[in-house]
């Protein structure tokens, strides 16, 4: 491709436009993943944007050039969650009425929080693509003016901008490379274009999830791929797939892209909880997966942390998953006596080993221990893989079988 859908001057008018409407978010320095790697690792956070999201960028910009219609019609849009709550929240300033359609499946959290912003809301299909369909046909026929998430220029130069308040901040200075998730191709473009025609010598890279490949496989054999993601805690990036024109937006905006499974993305927002003390989604945390696992050979890396709205059972999951990869959070099968005091026995050499029960099922009735004897199934905290060890040693020593679930 030999030009973007959008140009600079495009990026620099949405930035004036969109000011006044949305927050100019952070740049920091996350210390902890510097340390890990030996590199520099910084982190634009768009999780603390309004509505938690970059996706309010995009919307107001395409709004706010509309304006006219959108008063006199409405507007519609199709969205996962995080464009839904961008429309709902410009629609909400400007006083504009807004419908949205959303998948079936879509987190709870970024539904509620839609139709708290004011807007209509219509669950409706498994996918983005399927909500798309619905949306279209809402706007034909009843006249509303339709805000895309992605294939539009107006959106694209909307998210551009965070690429114009990187290079307006200090601490981007010796950025050499640039993390940014891709799923329909937005964000990347915009923020690819604001970049090569500010810093051409950086690079830019995409990031998706392997349960939504089209992008990835796309990108990669420079062919248009339509494919059903499969669930993702990135359902910010499911889509099936870019067409033809957003390939080629890509291609103008991204060097490469990079493909993360579903335990490095569980990885990523679990880091960012415990050490960043950031909230983030699955496809917010793309970024910094891609530099958990050394998929960038830059020193000095920015990563577009592009959401927050992660629900609580998902964010729960996410967590307790951490634990149990950091061995803080462990299973034991203990064999105790079958009679009066047999459980309080075990539970005592918990408590002088400064393990923390988490929860407990006591089985009396079980082929797997013998007459006399009952077993126990205890989900318990310690402080680490060595400190289970020495609880396992300690509960052996006082006469206790121990298995440990893996």
């Amino acid at each position: 491709m030999t030009k973007s859908p959008i140009e600079l001057k495009d990026i620099q008018e949405a930035q004036k436009r969109i000011a006044p409407y949305i927050r100019n978010t952070p740049m920091i320095r996350f210390d902890y993943l510097s340390r890990e790697t030996q590199k520099n690792i910084f982190l634009k956070c768009e999780s603390l944007q309004i509505t938690g999201s970059f996706k309010i960028r995009g919307a107001a910009n395409c709004i706010l050039e509309n304006l006219a219609q959108s008063k006199k019609s409405g507007v519609v849009a199709a969205s996962a969650g995080n464009h839904a709550q961008g429309v709902a929240a410009i629609c909400h300033q400007l006083g504009i009425k807004s419908t949205i359609v959303m998948p079936e499946w879509t987190p709870a959290i970024k539904v509620q929080n839609t139709l708290a912003w004011g807007a209509s809301v219509e669950l409706v299909g498994k996918v983005y693509d399927d909500s798309y369909e619905h949306a279209m046909k809402l706007s034909q026929d009843q006249g509303l003016v339709f805000v895309h998430p992605f294939r539009d220029p107006k959106v694209m130069a909307g998210q551009g901008t965070i690429g114009l308040e990187l290079t307006q901040t200090p601490l981007f200075e010796n950025t050499e490379a640039v993390l940014v998730c891709v799923g329909g191709g937005g964000i990347a473009t915009g923020i690819g274009t604001a970049l090569k025609a500010l810093r051409p010598g950086i690079r830019v890279y995409g990031v998706t999830a392997a349960h939504a490949p089209a992008a990835y496989k796309s990108f990669k054999t420079n062919t248009p791929t339509r494919e059903t993601p499969s669930f993702t805690l990135a359902e910010g990036v499911a889509t099936k797939g870019p067409d033809a024109f957003m390939l080629e937006a890509l291609k103008y905006s991204i060097d490469d892209i990079f493909s993360l499974s579903e335990e490095s993305i569980a990885h990523a927002v679990a880091i960012l909880a415990e050490h960043g003390k950031l909230i983030s989604e699955g496809a917010g945390a793309l970024s910094v997966a891609a530099i958990c696992e050394n998929l960038v050979p830059e020193k000095n890396i920015t990563a577009i942390l592009s959401g927050g709205n992660i629900d609580i059972p998902a964010l729960n999951m996410v967590l307790n998953r951490g634990m149990v990869e950091q061995g803080r959070l462990v299973r034991l099968i203990i064999t105790v006596m079958d009679r009066p005091g047999g459980l309080n026995a075990l539970t005592q050499v918990l408590a002088e080993s400064g393990a923390n029960i988490s929860q407990i099922y006591h089985q009396r009735a079980t082929l797997h221990s013998r007459v006399g004897e009952a077993e126990v199934e205890a989900d318990i905290e310690t402080r680490g893989s060595k400190h289970t060890e020495e609880i396992i040693k300690l509960l052996n020593s006082r006469g206790f079988k121990v298995t440990r679930v893996s």
